[in-house]
């Protein structure tokens, strides 16, 4: 198949999705003029926070938040059952854990999800819906505000890949119930984004079929196999590439649901999560926690899409953008390829593409 687009004097005007048919429309919206921002005088400059009394205790502010986080140590009687746990031993063998005896216990934790995303009489009367806790600690190291918190890029490469290879084993481990027939992976970052917990943490969601955006994937992939690299060679010629190598592509791309949407795409692993290599995923691991890196703290989802016949892939979308979806077309300004991402203080390094 031929991916539809329109172009103009060599800039691209519009693409349509292979999977969906929506299309996005490149132009100009961050030049609109909004309201919102000059609720205040522009004038003016923006208020400050006044400081803390020199009384406020930020430790002890800290304390209270993680005694009262069910995902923190010490805190496992408030979760549903534990399913399976890693020590930082069993990642970094003869390294003591960061943070003293915060993490001595576990360094992730995987436990059921309070609510089933999918109702139980759906898959054989069993909670399927898991959740994957990726790091005891709740705030980065050194933290000095509330806002600190440790998030998925700032991770070390080698607990990244346990955290895909323990969301493997979870996949597994739901799919032994053979009234599962597929689990999606699914992850909000910021309260921007959905996240109704700070403390980092990914979803896995057993269901009784195929989940619709990746059963139309399967659907499309089997009529027409070579739309993958179809589309790995359409995002290059645009300009939208960000780094390949290993067999394993990043680049931004207009398929997403939201303006700022990527995609990392490993072409040559097309079966399910748990049944991919043990090497292939550590690698897969490595490309996407250099993406993560890449985004900071900035708010997004991420959904992991696996199974008989599509490639390993993982859609990234961007939250802090503004964006206008409207008529099935997504309305996407024309810098959506640029691929810098500002620092921020809770950087670990810059990353370069």
């Amino acid at each position: 198949m031929s991916i539809e687009y329109g172009t103009k004097d060599g800039a691209v005007l519009w693409i349509r999705n292979p999977f969906t048919g929506n299309v996005t429309y490149f132009n100009n919206i961050h030049r609109k003029p909004h309201a919102y921002r000059h609720l205040t005088n522009p004038q003016e400059s923006a208020p400050t926070a006044p400081p803390p009394p020199s009384t406020y205790d930020v430790r002890a502010d800290m304390q209270r938040v993680q005694d009262a986080c069910v995902f923190c140590p010490g805190n496992e009687a408030m979760t549903m059952e534990e399913v399976m746990r890693v020590a930082y031993g069993d990642m970094h063998p003869g390294v003591a854990p960061p943070d003293g005896s915060q993490a001595e216990d576990w360094a992730m934790r995987v436990v059921r999800n309070i609510v089933p995303r999918i109702p139980e009489a759906c898959t054989g009367g069993r909670n399927e819906s898991y959740v994957i806790i990726e790091d005891a600690r709740h705030f980065l190291p050194g933290a000095a505000d509330l806002t600190d918190l440790m998030w998925s890029g700032a991770l070390s490469a080698v607990q990244y890949y346990h955290v895909l290879r323990t969301t493997a084993d979870v996949v597994r481990h739901a799919m032994d119930n053979p009234a599962v027939k597929s689990v999606l992976i699914r992850k909000h970052q910021g309260r921007e984004s959905g996240a109704s917990q700070p403390h980092i943490h990914i979803q896995a969601i057993g269901a009784d079929r195929i989940f619709p955006d990746v059963e139309q994937e399967m659907a499309v992939t089997a009529r027409h196999p070579e739309v993958w690299q179809e589309s790995v060679d359409l995002m290059r010629c645009f300009g939208f590439h960000l780094h390949e190598s290993d067999g394993i592509v990043s680049h931004w791309s207009p398929f997403g649901k939201f303006g700022r949407h990527f995609e990392l795409i490993s072409l040559d692993d097309q079966q399910p999560l748990h049944d991919i290599p043990d090497h292939r995923l550590r690698l897969f691991a490595q490309h996407l926690h250099r993406l993560l890196r890449a985004l900071h703290t900035a708010p997004h989802d991420l959904e992991l899409h696996h199974g008989h016949g599509i490639p390993l892939h993982v859609h990234v979308n961007g939250r802090r953008y503004v964006y206008a979806n409207f008529a099935g077309t997504l309305n996407a300004p024309a810098d959506l390829a640029t691929n810098y991402m500002p620092p921020t203080r809770h950087a670990m390094h810059e990353m370069t593409w």
